[in-house]
């Protein structure tokens, strides 16, 4: 009997896993299609122009939908099978180690630029920015009242990240669901994919309209969730899941539906405007045309769709997509630094610095890693149903780095937590501290007018050099200003918003009286946070034995008598029944004393009015809530808002100089005045209107500081201390008619 002949050794496959390329081969396009997105948010922020240039943002998000919905549905179906340990190292791999560069350079860059306080606060930035939630950080700072006015964080820009990653972190679940319930109902890969669109479409019109309803109601929220923004990468995946159809498509159709979506963006980013109802439903423009963009160029095999596309495929437009995550992550903290550190820097010095960053970034941190072994999969070959090992975590360095950087984010932490506790104004309730002020006292006719001694307290600021020792030190202001507001605000919380002791703004003032209950007469502060922080200085000023003091100011609700939105654009009819109760409740108390103050803020009208249309309704409202409040009180005294100013924690550096910090009139100053004291008068002629500019301005400029104090907390808020500083011109005020008491400084 013949040997058997011998069987051949069986093979042993060595499966590697493939570079993710959509479609098959390395789309260009797409590269370019980065490109166009960052120079877009560049020039927005750089130039103020475009100004739709932000939408950059959402064409990254519908290319991040395409691509990893592409690459886990391959992996999904393909015999290796998905694995999400791979898939998230991948993601770790891909975009931590250049964003922890950003987050460690300019965290590092803040305590050596500004003060603690602020410094402190850009470090909680950049921890939040770390685990990639820093869009529920800015979407919470930009909804409180305590923030308004405060300098931008350079990390601000790292909301669009943190809403990437929250997608990265559930889609692959969300898609594993789906295609599960394909495979239970043993569905052809046809089937499957017209599902998965259906299961897709259903969710994408639910965040759709959720953003829709979200950017009317709650604007500065929406523009930060991650729920309003999901639709824009779920159309990405939609197209992902449709792609094998769309191989098909003749090549004219390609050329034409490619040229309409740039088409689509250039009208996006030049239409488009701050007024714009973003991201529902505004952002569909940008979303729609970037979807023809890259529907175009999908299953395309011939070279011609290439140069046909050739804004996005020639080689600098590649090279610019291929930077561009470093490139958006380098440019905002460039741009804030600039501007604390040299207001008037060229913007094609910024880009330059922007761009030597980004490719420093790019060539040195993000590529090395990418191509690096750290975080690669653990397995690498399989052998007769054994699965073999390598080390996960070489080279070596890159493991020193990443234990490096988590130490580092540890110890920045801890730092972060220290300031802000050592920096955090005391608790006390301010009705225990009552503030003290040197007023002078009611005197005969040669006592110096105090005015006047401000106004050369002023121009010797106007003419400083270099900062006086200042207390407080704007560069212990915590984050918000909080540590230099008044403690009746910040501790007491008679302001409202956050801070408040009750939820309801009628119920907050209740504790809010000051001065002894038996007091024979009472003075009514009546406003917002600019009467807010007239109170440390009326307090100062005014006996606590004979006088009580009853706060009747709400956050963002000025008197005027107009329909008013919150901070943030959300719906305020709080403010409405507020108004009505403190008219009701001032003509029931029938105060010696009527004091009132509020700032003009355009953005914060219901009607979205601007302009003359805006002129208009303020002019109405003050009018109406005068003619309301007329009789009600012996004296209605109205003081108008300091001038907007520089965020003391942005413009006060280790490097610059007084003139830094110091802001001119605008334009329609005296308008605007004019416009407010005319209609209180109609409404009341007996009202007492007095134009504070002087207090803050010497013809026209404004510093920031007068003698050793800051008289400003933020960009629109006075500090305690300034407040006090202005006792001396309250008191004068409050003694005398108000056409004798502030006239314009020399």
């Amino acid at each position: 009997m013949p040997a058997p002949a011998p069987q051949p050794a069986p093979s042993v496959r060595v499966p590697t896993r493939p570079r993710h390329r959509p479609g098959g081969s390395f789309r260009y396009d797409v590269e370019g299609l980065r490109a166009l997105a960052v120079l877009s948010v560049l020039a927005h922020h750089l130039l103020a122009w475009p100004a739709g240039g932000y939408a950059g943002v959402d064409v990254f998000f519908v290319i991040s939908g395409f691509l990893i919905t592409t690459i886990l549905l391959r992996e999904i179906t393909s015999p290796q099978k998905l694995s999400l340990p791979d898939f998230y190292r991948r993601r770790v791999r891909r975009l931590v180690p250049a964003a922890a560069a950003v987050l460690a350079a300019t965290s590092a860059a803040a305590f050596l630029v500004f003060g603690p306080g602020r410094a402190a606060a850009i470090l909680e930035d950049a921890v939040w920015s770390f685990f990639f939630l820093g869009n529920w950080r800015f979407a919470a700072s930009g909804t409180d009242y305590l923030h308004a006015g405060t300098a931008v964080s350079p990390l601000q820009h790292f909301w669009s990240l943190g809403v990437e990653e929250q997608f990265y972190l559930a889609w692959p679940w969300v898609l594993v669901a789906g295609i599960a319930v394909t495979a239970a109902l043993r569905l052809t890969d046809r089937g499957m994919r017209v599902l998965l669109l259906l299961f897709i479409g259903v969710l994408c019109a639910a965040s759709f309209a959720f953003a829709v309803w979200e950017t009317a109601n709650r604007p500065t929220t929406a523009y930060f969730s991650t729920l309003s923004r999901a639709w824009e990468l779920g159309t990405g995946a939609m197209l992902a899941v449709a792609s094998p159809w769309l191989s098909r498509l003749p090549a004219l159709v390609r050329a034409a539906a490619g040229w309409a979506g740039l088409a689509g963006l250039a009208a996006s980013v030049l239409l488009l405007s701050a007024d714009s109802a973003f991201p529902g439903p505004a952002a569909a423009l940008p979303v729609l045309s970037t979807l023809l963009v890259l529907a175009a160029g999908t299953g395309a095999r011939s070279p011609g769709h290439n140069r046909i596309m050739w804004p996005l495929t020639n080689p600098a437009s590649r090279y610019i997509g291929r930077i561009s995550y470093s490139l958006y992550l380098w440019h905002f903290p460039v741009v804030v630094f600039a501007a604390a550190l040299a207001p008037d820097t060229p913007p094609l010095l910024a880009l330059a610095l922007t761009a030597g960053l980004a490719v420093l970034s790019f060539h040195w941190i993000e590529d090395p890693v990418r191509r690096s072994r750290w975080l690669q999969p653990r397995y690498a070959a399989r052998e007769r149903g054994r699965r073999y090992r390598r080390p996960a975590l070489e080279p070596r360095p890159a493991r020193l780095a990443a234990a490096a950087a988590a130490a580092g984010l540890l110890s920045a932490t801890l730092i972060a937590v220290t300031l802000e506790t050592t920096l955090q104004p005391s608790d006390s309730p301010a009705a225990a501290n009552p503030p003290s002020a040197a007023v002078p006292s009611p005197g005969p006719a040669s006592q110096p007018d105090p005015l006047a001694a401000h106004t050369a307290a002023l121009r010797k600021a106007l003419g400083s050099t270099q900062w006086p020792s200042l207390s407080p030190d704007p560069a212990t202001f915590t984050e918000g200003g909080r540590g230099a507001k008044p403690a009746e605000w910040v501790v007491d919380g008679c302001l409202g918003g956050n801070e408040a002791r009750e939820e309801d703004p009628v119920a907050n003032t209740g504790h809010c009286i000051y001065g002894d209950p038996d007091a024979p007469r009472d003075l009514v502060l009546y406003g917002d946070s600019v009467a807010m922080a007239y109170l440390p200085a009326l307090r100062a000023v005014l006996e606590p034995e004979q006088w009580r003091i009853h706060v009747y100011t709400a956050a963002g609700c000025a008197p005027a008598d107009v329909p008013q939105n919150r901070i943030g654009g959300a719906p305020y009819p709080e403010c409405t029944a507020f108004r009505d109760w403190a008219v009701e409740r001032i003509g029931q108390l029938a105060p010696d004393v009527l004091l009132m103050a509020s700032f003009r803020y355009d953005p914060a009208l219901a009607s979205g009015a601007v302009s003359e249309a805006a002129d208009a309704e303020w002019r109405e409202g003050t009018q109406r809530i005068h003619a309301m409040l007329a009789g009600s009180a012996d004296r209605t005294v109205v003081l108008s808002a300091p001038p907007e100013a520089k965020d003391p924690s942005q413009c006060a550096t280790r490097f610059s100089t007084p003139s830094d910090c110091e802001t001119r009139l605008p334009g329609n100053h005296g308008f605007r005045l004019d416009l407010e004291s005319a209609a209180a008068a109609q409404g009341n002629p007996d009202v007492e209107w007095v134009d504070t500019t002087a207090w803050f301005c010497v013809r026209e400029r404004c510093p920031a500081f007068v003698g050793n104090t800051p008289l400003y907390a933020d960009a629109y808020h006075l500090s305690a201390a300034g407040s006090l500083a202005l006792a001396p011109l309250l008191a004068e005020v409050l003694e005398s008619p108000a056409d004798e008491s502030a006239g314009p400084a020399a």
